[in-house]
């Protein structure tokens, strides 16, 4: 059976109504990524970088977020409506 793992950019600092939270880098989100395939007893079939809706509700340990900057892109929906989107690495395995 296929499965897939995301890593997503864990939140490092949290925001205040002084400014956003902070994030890992994309950088850290690979090593992440490195690490978990290290450690598991998995075949590998395709690692690829997407891009997330902040809206989604898990990834590999469920502490994400999205700021404006450091990795983090607004994207144009439609109709000018904007939704916050993060990169992270998704792994596609097999047991």
């Amino acid at each position: 059976m296929i499965k897939y793992q995301d890593f997503a950019p864990r939140i490092t600092k949290g925001g205040t109504f002084l400014g956003p939270a902070k994030y890992e880098s994309f950088s850290d989100v690979v090593s992440v990524a490195n690490q978990w395939i290290e450690n598991s007893t998995i075949q590998v079939m395709n690692v690829e970088t997407i891009v997330l809706p902040d809206s989604l509700e898990s990834t590999s340990d469920g502490v994400y977020g999205v700021a404006i900057g450091n990795g983090f892109y607004p994207v144009m929906v439609s109709q000018g409506l904007t939704i916050n989107c993060f990169q992270c690495v998704r792994v596609w395995y097999r047991e």
